[in-house]
């Protein structure tokens, strides 16, 4: 049997007195979606820092298709393809559109030595080609976000972890980003923190609950949405509603 294409064993990491992450197991396949879901100081930045190589763990081991990779530096994970999209969108506002996922591109390429993918391509996929000539200063939010999801596909990622990607999007850009991601899956595992429950409920994927840094539940989200515990959990952090 094949080795997943991300593994966490035992994975923790402590801030002072304060454990941000405490043991946990972590396994992830090539195509797999997943929503991390939780309150505020759950864990969950901590658990996707130490997935993307930002954080070392203080203790437990992280493997890369079979590889340990526990004490390789962020540029590895890189290299083997994670890429992490942050919360804030992160361009070259003065560039246009196109040009933002040819620099990205041309970055990976060069430490690939690998040909670099077709920009108009991944604008396609993420529907900006109408706009691939206009200055990334000059789209709305919603569509920044989009661009900077093109920019991490033009890095040929294996695992794409995503920082509340649906934050400050309208109703309709968010059903539209859930479109996005569910194709994204075809090319590569994703992995997304979130605060939007009604964004997770709309991906339907397999959702991870933590909880003073660990995982508490794993399922599908009209199952979480049901349990009492996870209900208490969230009680004072906002409502967590069941799937229709």
């Amino acid at each position: 049997m094949d080795a997943p294409l991300m593994k966490g064993v035992g994975l923790q990491r402590a801030f002072g007195g304060i454990r941000a992450v405490a043991d946990v197991d972590v396994t992830i396949g090539p195509r797999d979606l997943l929503c991390v879901i939780g309150p505020n100081g759950a864990g969950k930045s901590t658990l996707v820092g130490l997935l993307s190589g930002a954080i070392r763990p203080g203790a437990g081991d992280l493997y890369l298709a079979g590889e340990r990779v526990t004490d390789r530096p962020m540029h590895h994970f890189c290299r083997r393809g994670v890429v992490r999209k942050f919360q804030g969108t992160n361009t070259f506002l003065a560039m246009s559109v196109r040009d933002n996922l040819v620099v990205a591109g041309l970055a990976v390429a060069s430490y690939r030595d690998s040909s670099m993918r077709d920009p108009d391509a991944v604008l396609d996929e993420v529907g900006l080609s109408a706009d691939a000539n206009e200055l990334a200063m000059h789209l709305p939010h919603g569509e920044r976000q989009w661009l900077e999801i093109g920019m991490a596909m033009m890095c040929q990622p294996s695992l794409l972890l995503l920082d509340e990607p649906a934050a400050g999007l309208s109703a309709n850009d968010a059903h539209r980003l859930v479109r996005l991601i569910h194709r994204l899956r075809e090319q590569c595992a994703v992995l997304a923190i979130e605060h939007d429950l009604s964004f997770v409920e709309a991906l339907q994927c397999e959702t991870w609950v933590m909880h003073r840094g660990q995982v508490v539940r794993q399922g599908s989200y009209a199952d979480i949405a049901q349990d009492e515990e996870i209900r208490r959990i969230y009680l004072g952090q906002g409502v967590i509603h069941a799937a229709h």
